[in-house]
């Protein structure tokens, strides 16, 4: 028998099979929105309805929390095209990234939000004084910065959704940080010292 499960504390809905994990649908949160970041199944356990099980079960938590969701998963994104519920509860408002073309952890980002250029709003601070300002006042005010600036970093990139939360987690943003094994160790433009990003 398989058990489909919610587990909060981990961003996610699971199926297990005993005490075996076959499958997850998981999400990040940007405070009042979620977006599903993936959804897979262990590919023996194929043509039960397991993705749509783990769907509908981040769907009702989603619910029950009063929260609208952004479908970043191919199969959510298609499961939201044939369900009206799941239409209903789709978030369209738009993260803005506060970013630079010499960093490479924004480049890696961008390439990562080229699948939803509708969910994102790129910021270059580099391009205009105007940009710098406005990222300089959000990045004084704001505590998210608070221990990138005690480390010396920039603080980008950083994702700030319309309703004011920032996060300099490209997870919570349904995206992916750029591998450990791809950052550089020193020269990077990311930290104030130019130790890197």
């Amino acid at each position: 028998m398989i058990d489909i499960k919610y587990e909060q504390d981990q961003n996610r809905a699971a199926a297990y099979d005993g005490d075996k994990l076959i499958g997850t649908c998981v999400y990040s949160s940007m405070k009042t929105f979620w977006i599903i970041r993936h959804t897979a199944t262990n590919t023996d356990y194929g043509g039960q309805g397991i993705a749509g099980k783990l769907l509908d079960c981040v769907m009702n938590a989603a619910k029950e929390a009063g929260v609208k969701v952004k479908p970043f998963c191919s199969y959510a994104a298609y499961m939201f095209t044939k369900n009206p519920e799941y239409a209903a509860m789709e978030d369209k408002s738009v993260i803005t990234v506060y970013s630079m073309e010499t960093c490479p952890d924004c480049t890696y980002v961008e390439v990562e939000a080229e699948d939803n250029p509708e969910s994102f709003r790129f910021i270059d601070i580099g391009e205009h004084v105007k940009n710098l300002k406005e990222f300089l006042h959000l990045r004084d005010a704001d505590p998210a910065f608070d221990a990138a600036k005690a480390k010396g970093s920039i603080g980008i990139p950083c994702f700030v959704s319309e309703d004011g939360f920032v996060t300099l987690k490209p997870e919570d943003a349904g995206l992916r940080s750029r591998p450990v094994e791809e950052q550089p160790v020193q020269g990077a433009a990311c930290s104030i010292d130019g130790s890197g990003c």
